[in-house]
């Protein structure tokens, strides 16, 4: 779980990735103790939910009061013995003290602005050229689309890709959206896509409340679209495993509770608040789940998990839905 969880807070995290080592120092006790600190206050200030925040924050300041943490001068077993209590409380696939070798304190981005544009215009052109994480789309017999993509990018970013790709997909008679091994990243990616599996009557998906930034989003399908839409009509089905998480997890809840696709595979871990991080040492990096999402019919969410309509093995979720596709195209004739 832990690597999915890395894997899907890599793309919120806002801390600087660094490419080399650290040598491991033992934590001094002032070192140990602030950290703890710091990570009670952060939970204090901005977990989604302040009750459970405070309670985290009054839990880790009594254990450190008592001594439970005197012994541990090892960053990888605080971050362990953290993890572990803040879990007990909380319960959250978001939150964890993340733990990583390479120092989060050097080389810290630039705050130059030639800088920082290189960086970004660096960082875009190898996400053009991974092309966002899609696979090649392919065409299956019975002319299903099937998509596979392994994160999703930020829109400002991703979207006229995806555009193209999704108008390119309009004229098949079945859509398998294959999310087995995708970990997540930037809501704002998921009205783009699924813009194009309703008609042009914009459809409320869900609303975010991110108390980090103190800010309250309403999700939409646009009335306008860049090229062809699949439309409302015709069958898709989105496949998951228990290693689809975070966005993809919204993803999939959203579309399955609108009743506009139908999911095939895996029960998913419940990923459902976006976290918020940054570096108390160099090598502990507390995510916080800061963000809250509201689906617009159920006014909840998939903390639970997404639970599949049709359970399978995730190796057997691709045949199940064809033949679930086959079904229901020989249905409508």
């Amino acid at each position: 779980m832990k690597k999915v969880i890395a894997l899907a807070a890599a793309f919120l995290l806002m801390v600087s990735l660094a490419t080399h080592a650290s040598p491991e120092a033992p934590l001094t006790a002032q070192e140990r103790t602030k950290a703890i600190e710091d990570i009670a206050r952060e939970f204090e200030r901005i977990y989604f939910l302040p009750g459970v925040g405070e309670l985290v924050a009054k839990d880790l300041r009594a254990r450190q009061q008592r001594g439970d943490y005197d012994r541990i001068t090892a960053s990888r077993k605080l971050a362990e013995v953290l993890s572990r209590h803040i879990d007990a409380i909380c319960k959250d696939a978001h939150t964890e003290v993340a733990y990583f070798e390479d120092d989060q304190l050097a080389d810290m981005p630039s705050s130059d602005p030639a800088a920082a544009k290189k960086r970004e215009e660096r960082r875009r052109a190898r996400m053009a050229a991974a092309n966002f994480g899609f696979a090649a789309p392919q065409r299956l017999p019975g002319n299903v689309a099937l998509i596979r993509f392994t994160g999703f990018e930020r829109a400002v970013d991703a979207a006229p890709f995806v555009r193209q790709l999704m108008s390119d997909a309009a004229d098949a008679a079945a859509i398998v959206f294959d999310l087995r091994e995708n970990t997540g990243g930037s809501t704002d990616l998921i009205p783009v896509i699924a813009s194009y599996l309703f008609d042009e009557r914009p459809v409320h998906l869900f609303d975010q409340s991110n108390r980090h930034l103190g800010t309250y989003e309403e999700s939409w399908t646009t009335p306008q679209s860049t090229g062809k839409r699949f439309g409302s009509r015709k069958p898709v089905y989105i496949l998951t495993s228990r290693e689809t998480f975070s966005a993809a997890e919204n993803f999939a809840y959203t579309l399955q509770q609108l009743k506009r696709a139908r999911v095939v595979g895996e029960r998913t871990p419940g990923g459902a608040h976006g976290a918020f991080g940054r570096p108390v040492t160099s090598h502990l990096v507390p995510m916080i789940a800061t963000k809250r999402t509201i689906h617009a019919v159920t006014k909840s969410d998939w903390s639970g998990g997404v639970v599949p309509d049709v359970p399978v093995p995730a190796a057997e979720a691709l045949d199940a839905a064809l033949a679930a596709v086959r079904v229901e195209l020989g249905a409508g004739r």
